[in-house]
């Protein structure tokens, strides 16, 4: 028997032993199954524990994402009425904000309050981990109630008056800027009760809401 027939012989067993080998795997149901994946991270719990111990339970969680950044927040759940500042309060957190730069691989968190120095209201927003100023908007003061102008049966019915006689004319100034406009206003009750009334003015054209660290509310009120 030549040498050719020699490896011939030899090399039938080797193919038949190769290919019994890959049936053996394919049925291997182990070989089949896809490689284990790493569970979604929880957006809420990360925010959580980045604000270090902050009370956030009277927070609403919200996350938007684009092909640029993911925006999470929690947004202080009391903004969705009129917000009263009573005497002794100098500061309320409105809400809590984190930005992930998805090319940069960086995340800022910042924190946006309302501040009061006697009865001079300013939102401001920091930096949460350095307690960097970000920015400072102050409220212009409230003027003095005429007594021969109008008194409300509500605080509400003395806001939507201003809202139908103003708001038109500050929300065109908003979306020509994407600046926010704040106004401030006294209000007399008929029980003869007065407040100074605060109010942020948001824009509304898409192209200035690319970011809210500001959350959107109807108005703070101060008593007199």
């Amino acid at each position: 028997m030549n040498s050719s027939s020699r490896r011939t012989r030899f090399l039938f067993p080797l193919i038949t032993v190769l290919f019994a080998a890959l049936a053996v795997s394919s049925c291997n149901p182990q070989s089949q199954q896809p490689p284990p994946t790493t569970p979604p991270a929880d957006p809420k719990a990360e925010l959580t524990t980045a604000l270090k111990g902050a009370d956030v339970s009277a927070f609403d969680f919200e996350r938007k994402e684009d092909d640029t950044q993911i925006v999470s927040s929690f947004t202080n759940r009391n903004l969705k009425n009129v917000v009263r500042l009573e005497p002794g309060t100098n500061n309320i957190v409105l809400k809590y904000t984190s930005v992930k730069d998805k090319g940069r691989n960086t995340t800022a968190i910042s924190k946006t309050e309302l501040t009061r120095s006697e009865n001079n209201l300013a939102i401001v927003v920091t930096d949460f981990n350095t307690g960097a100023a970000i920015s400072k908007d102050t409220f212009p003061p409230p003027q003095p109630h005429d007594p021969a102008g109008p008194t409300f049966d509500t605080l509400e019915a003395c806001i939507d008056d201003f809202n139908c006689k103003h708001r038109g004319e500050l929300l065109c100034e908003a979306n020509r800027t994407c600046k926010d406009q704040y106004a401030a206003l006294t209000c007399c009750l008929k029980n003869g009760q007065c407040f100074s009334v605060h109010l942020i003015i948001r824009p509304t054209r898409l192209l200035c809401k690319l970011l809210d660290v500001i959350p959107n509310f109807d108005s703070f009120v101060l008593s007199k």
